[in-house]
């Protein structure tokens, strides 16, 4: 019995292992390329394609399993020179994705090798255009155009080079080596309060034209005053002279004659002439 039972247990564990040799399972996030003697044969479940389960394959064929979703990279501590010739250390993130799994084991072999062939070129395309822009537009100016800059620049290469799609290029942080922070800090204070001063200068340029224009539309207005209290009042005394003479002559008194104020005039003096008029009447 026992004899009999020994060729089926042989026969269970070539089976098993012949099943362990032919089946495969692909995951609906991830991707594999199927190798014959190291050679190409065919694509599972790549972009563009929905095609997860179990797959039988030869027991001399081999099996390279790829991840279908976005990975990550981080490039720390990059020194770069910007076009003012500012040093600056620069923390980016690239996000990317497989998509053409025959030239990335054709260029790459594995997702490590992709790894440091995409961070080359990443360092490459970070020091190209950071390279060509200033230091401020760098850290606040014109970061989001110049992280599209960089994106556009990688997938021009890795897209053909090792069938890679960069989703995403993200710069962190960017960051002044200690020995130059004090001088780009003196120089920045130096041009915000240049710009202030400009400002001050205009402030008052403008107060000043503001105040002559008020001033002369006041004179303006004063003047037109004067002129239609001077049409009314010869209006009210080609009316009535008499009473004219007497305003004025009461206007004339109420002017030189404060109270409390000695004066010395001889009675019969033009002074008081309407006064010597009205007595002699």
């Amino acid at each position: 019995m026992r004899r009999s039972l020994l060729p089926i247990g042989i026969g269970a564990i070539v089976v098993l292992v012949v099943m362990l040799n032919t089946l495969f399972v692909v995951r609906q996030d991830r991707q594999a390329i199927v190798l014959r003697f190291g050679e190409f044969v065919r694509a599972i479940n790549a972009p563009g394609t929905n095609e997860p389960g179990l797959y039988l394959k030869f027991p001399w064929e081999s099996v390279v399993i790829y991840d279908k979703r976005n990975l990550g990279l981080t490039l720390a501590g990059q020194q770069i020179v910007a076009s003012d010739q500012e040093l600056l250390i620069v923390d980016a993130v690239v996000r990317w994705r497989i998509t053409d799994p025959r030239r990335f084991y054709q260029s790459a072999l594995n997702e490590q090798g992709g790894v440091d062939r995409i961070a080359t070129y990443a360092q490459a395309a970070l020091r190209r255009a950071l390279g060509g822009a200033s230091s401020n537009d760098i850290i606040s100016g014109r970061r989001a155009a110049i992280m599209q800059v960089i994106e556009d620049n990688l997938n021009a290469t890795t897209a053909t080079e090792l069938g890679v799609h960069v989703a995403d290029v993200r710069i962190r942080q960017v960051d002044l080596p200690t020995q130059t922070q004090q001088g780009v800090f003196t120089r920045m204070s130096s041009e915000r309060e240049q710009v202030a001063a400009r400002v001050r200068a205009e402030g008052q340029r403008n107060a000043t034209i503001i105040r002559a224009t008020a001033q002369e539309q006041s004179e303006r207005t004063r003047g037109e005053g004067e002129g239609e209290r001077a049409r009314i009042f010869a209006r009210a005394y080609g009316r009535d002279p008499e009473f004219a003479a007497f305003y004025r002559s009461m206007r004339a008194y109420d002017t030189a004659l404060d109270a409390g104020t000695p004066i010395v005039v001889s009675p019969d003096s033009d002074f008081f002439r309407y006064m010597q008029r009205r007595r002699a009447q």
